[in-house]
């Protein structure tokens, strides 16, 4: 619950601050473009709008993505963040398309450039007000793992390099090549859109639930299969949603044990689970060490993310080894010889 808490404060301080820094950057790149009538500044401006919008945006869904669930959504609002992404996506896509149409028109009649210096001290600045944001929301990356932070990180940072670019193309406009400033628009719109595909594919993965990594779906498979008393283990399945990870797998147990007895062996593999992952949501189905249950078996997560049972299937095959040597051992019977038979009177291994 702590770690929740702290999520959703971190979450919203850095939506505040995204939108906060997009209303700064207009303002200084509108006055700028208004007096030099560069198209590479102009470029930098319809980013920093489209950045105002998508963080505003993006804001709205965090608010709406952090309220607990309720009886209609069970599993929470965490999915708002990767709609929020999705949006983000399509805003950026459409400014990149302008962008280039812009840049084209601009590098096929060029024009002069007033005031470079102002705009070159602008874009300077932007860069640096730029560069304290990423930092900040790394931070919140790191700690939350939100994804709509995430994608606007990913969008912010490549303002630091739009703005760079749009310096250099001053730099060469100001020594004789007008053709630069519409050359570095057109190159700077077809890097946002690739980064508005990045942002687009990331949403669409979160919306139609990928699976977590292999190495986190290895670690959940090792920590369950420590947990004495669970024979196999098979279809998992996972997801994330915000700072919540869902894990749902198969144990099966020995058909021997109790009711009781196979609750608390699961009770415990959830806890080893909830010790990598504290805000998991963990279902887990328990089943009999039956060879009916072993027959329809798929490995469904296998074939999604590519997880390497290897290593839990050769510690399976070890244990079963084990138990069938030891049956074996006691279902065989000793020898006697003459002398033992003549000593007691009769056959013992009658």
């Amino acid at each position: 619950m702590a770690l929740e808490q702290n999520y959703k404060k971190l979450v919203l301080m850095a939506g505040f601050a995204s939108v906060g820094t997009a209303l700064t950057l207009i303002v200084m790149k509108l006055i700028v473009w208004v007096f030099s009538g560069s198209s590479s500044v102009l470029a930098s401006l319809m980013d920093s709008t489209i950045d105002l919008g998508a963080s505003f945006i993006n804001l709205l869904a965090l608010r709406f993505a952090i309220a607990p669930p309720d009886k209609e959504h069970r599993f929470g609002h965490y999915k708002a963040e990767a709609l929020a992404s999705l949006c983000q996506a399509a805003f950026i896509g459409g400014s990149a398309f302008f962008l280039v149409i812009h840049g084209s028109e601009r590098l096929l009649t060029p024009h002069p450039i007033a005031h470079v210096d102002a705009a070159i001290f602008v874009s300077a600045l932007a860069i640096v007000i730029t560069l304290l944001l990423v930092a900040f929301q790394t931070v919140v990356c790191r700690l939350t793992q939100s994804q709509a932070i995430g994608a606007d990180r990913y969008h912010y940072l490549s303002d630091v390099l739009l703005n760079a670019g749009v310096i250099v193309s001053l730099i060469c406009t100001r020594l004789g090549y007008l053709w630069a400033d519409g050359l570095f628009a057109v190159l700077l719109g077809l890097y946002i859109f690739k980064g508005s595909v990045h942002i687009g594919r990331t949403a669409v993965s979160t919306l139609l639930d990928r699976s977590m990594t292999s190495q986190e779906n290895m670690q959940v498979l090792e920590a369950i299969a420590a947990v004495k008393g669970v024979d196999s283990i098979h279809d998992l399945r996972t997801r994330r949603a915000g700072p919540c990870c869902f894990i749902q797998c198969h144990l099966v147990m020995s058909p021997d044990i109790s009711l009781h007895q196979a609750h608390h062996i699961a009770t415990e593999a959830e806890e080893a689970v909830r010790k990598l992952f504290p805000e998991a949501d963990i279902t887990m189905h328990m089943e009999p060490d039956e060879s009916d249950t072993y027959r329809d078996m798929q490995f469904v997560d296998r074939t999604v993310c590519a997880v390497d049972y290897t290593p839990l299937k050769q510690r399976q095959e070890k244990v079963a080894d084990s138990s069938a040597a030891k049956v074996k051992d006691e279902d065989k019977a000793p020898e006697q010889t003459p002398a033992d038979r003549e000593a007691t009177g009769k056959d013992v291994s009658a």
